[in-house]
């Protein structure tokens, strides 16, 4: 992961799952997760099979990375998102046809799933999810098996799983697959508005993405997060009344650096993902400038519950940006790779 002094300033859209907990405390169940709708004890479920995803799973799916964001410390694999609403808008795009396995029951019920992107030959996962009805029954590797040979069919050599540092089941099950630390991911929160006096470096203006800076946007994301991509429909992009990509351009109105601010309507939050500074614009504050303007943007038009953010950056970066905003460290979440050999994904599978 990059860090600030490399290619960019790395934050991840943060999906808030610490404070949904006590807003899903009166969930009591969903028929389709396993859950009895009359008592939090899940109920006996009927075998199953993992078969690949099919569109008309989607809501489902969604029901159940939020039923996994209210129980972070115990879900199997590292949930994603913590409304439906945020599923929607970071899975609604991808090819989840060709990404992703299903848990089912003889019933239909989605009970599990998996699915994983490849980036730069990594095959990065998310999940695996699983109903807590299903828990400790193996499915978790199972689902895990069908990932990894998704991978070797691919030609990537290796997978990525994470999970809150706090998590201790999952830690020991990614580390029963072969999984092994690679990184670390700090997630902040702002509660409170907080606005310290920053000042542009002379001969740079700030600006919002417009469609003929598209380009040069995918230039410096590139340059900062090897492996962006943007999204199918470039239109999401300029979506004004949700989000808001502010640029930094230089004396040339050349791309310097750029943040992604978003708000989430069905839990009030505010998000901040992919800060960049070009390398040869950095050592002159245009961060700062650029997260600044970004909550500003978030606190102003939309007054959100909380904005979130999470970076990779060392400790020092990490308090000389956000700490001034009102930002303080919420929890940590732990990434570990497995690298892929045809030898041992088979020996897994006979396991």
């Amino acid at each position: 992961m990059n860090t600030l002094g490399f290619p960019g300033i790395n934050l991840l859209l943060l999906h808030n799952v610490s404070l949904v907990a006590s807003k899903l405390s009166g969930i009591v169940g969903d028929k389709r997760l396993g859950y009895n709708q009359q008592e939090r004890c899940p109920t006996a479920m009927p075998s199953v099979r993992i078969r690949r995803y099919i569109p008309t799973d989607f809501p489902a799916l969604a029901q159940l990375a939020v039923h996994a964001g209210s129980s972070p410390e115990t879900a199997c694999g590292q949930p994603d998102v913590a409304s439906t609403d945020e599923f929607h808008s970071d899975y609604g795009h991808r090819n989840l046809e060709r990404e992703s396995w299903v848990l089912e029951d003889d019933l239909g019920n989605v009970v599990g799933f998996v699915a994983a992107q490849e980036r730069r030959g990594v095959f990065v996962v998310d999940g695996p999810i699983v109903a807590p009805s299903h828990r400790r029954q193996g499915y978790g590797r199972r689902l895990m098996l069908h990932i990894q040979q998704d991978a070797l069919a691919s030609g990537a050599h290796e997978v990525e799983v994470g999970v809150r540092s706090t998590n201790v089941a999952g830690a020991e099950f990614l580390a029963s697959l072969g999984v092994t630390p690679s990184r670390e991911i700090f997630v902040y929160e702002a509660h409170t508005r907080h606005s310290p006096d920053v000042t542009l470096a002379s001969g740079y203006v700030l600006a919002d993405l417009k469609p003929r800076h598209l380009l040069p946007f995918l230039m410096v994301m590139h340059e900062c997060f090897p492996g962006y991509r943007l999204p199918s429909n470039p239109q999401r992009l300029f979506e004004p009344d949700r989000m808001k990509i502010v640029l930094v351009l230089d004396a040339e109105s050349k791309m310097a650096g750029a943040v992604t601010a978003f708000f989430y309507p069905e839990d009030g939050h505010g998000y901040l993902y992919h800060l960049g500074v070009s390398e040869a614009h950095r050592g002159k504050g245009l961060a700062h400038a650029l997260l600044k303007t970004a909550t500003d943007w978030l606190w102003d038009t939309h007054h959100p519950r909380l904005i979130g953010v999470s970076t990779s950056d060392d400790l020092g970066a990490r308090e000389r940006l956000f700490i001034p905003l009102g930002f303080t460290l919420q929890y940590s979440l732990r990434y570990g790779r497995k690298t892929l050999f045809e030898a041992n994904a088979l020996n897994d599978v006979a396991t």
